[in-house]
């Protein structure tokens, strides 16, 4: 949220304080120290400084890392140092992304249609559950489906509607998601599809293909930058939107309480609970 916002607001961050930053973000200040000091940074001066000699002010954060200016932690397991390197690299990448035209047109199908589904396959299950309950906090009539042993009616069933189907998946030639693509094409619905970078056959169905790397140095996989993109698609649509993404947002959490689904309690000043640790 916090690296969003300066992202985002690059151009003023000279104007900005602590203070104004965490007041747009409603969050407090020694919250926004801390990530700060999290990047390697001392404190906001220090970080604006070296914001002036960033070559790419739609990936300032990224690109801080990636050129030393940032201060990661030494890591004395040259293996754990490899992977981190990597998945800064493939985050980078991720950010950068947003500079595609092909963004701008998955973000206006996000924003504009009245209805969106997100399904996962595979291991990428998880990952578009997620979008999805991030998105509905955004705008309203967006589903996300897990079970894929039915036949996607519920999907299908939107043929004709202004309807974007959003696919995650991972796999090079994932059977049901091509199936689901090669549909949704024939139907005429927009479909983007969010892979790694060695899953190419969503070119075979759409222009809207966003593509992360997630191969690491010691054989496995990271979803990490995965998850980055799909948090930047939320954020772009959410401006997209505007103020009724706002609105949403306030809406949702009002439900959380009338549903008692996320507890809040409220601090009390003065009462420090002893814990006895010796025992």
């Amino acid at each position: 949220m916090i690296a969003s916002y300066l992202r985002d607001n690059w151009h003023n961050l000279a104007f900005e304080t602590g203070a104004s930053i965490a007041s747009a973000l409603e969050v407090s200040e020694m919250t926004v120290i801390r990530f700060i000091r999290q990047i390697g940074f001392a404190n906001l001066k220090d970080f604006k400084e070296a914001l002036k000699t960033a070559e790419a002010p739609d990936a300032s954060m990224p690109a801080l890392v990636i050129s030393g200016q940032a201060k990661l932690p030494h890591l004395a397991n040259q293996a754990m140092d490899d992977r981190l390197q990597a998945e800064i690299q493939a985050i980078a990448e991720a950010y950068r992304l947003t500079t595609l035209p092909r963004w701008t047109i998955c973000t206006n199908q996000l924003a504009e249609c009245e209805f969106v589904s997100v399904i996962g396959f595979h291991a990428a299950k998880g990952l578009g559950l997620d979008f999805a309950t991030r998105l509905q906090y955004v705008r309203p009539q967006v589903r996300g489906f897990y079970d894929q042993s039915a036949l996607c009616t519920e999907i299908l069933d939107l043929a004709g509607r202004s309807h974007c189907l959003v696919l995650i998946d991972t796999f090079p030639y994932s059977r049901k998601s091509i199936l689901l693509a090669q549909q949704a094409r024939q139907n005429g619905t927009p479909l983007i599809v969010i892979s790694d970078n060695l899953t190419n056959w969503g070119y075979d169905y759409t222009e809207m293909v966003l593509q992360a790397a997630t191969s690491l140095p010691d054989g496995q996989s990271s979803a990490a930058s995965l998850a980055v993109v799909l948090s930047l698609l939320t954020s772009s649509t959410a401006r997209k939107i505007g103020a009724a993404a706002t609105e949403r947002g306030r809406f949702m959490r009002q439900m959380e309480g009338h549903f008692d689904e996320v507890r809040r309690p409220q601090p009390q000043r003065g009462q420090q609970r002893d814990f006895d640790f010796t025992s």
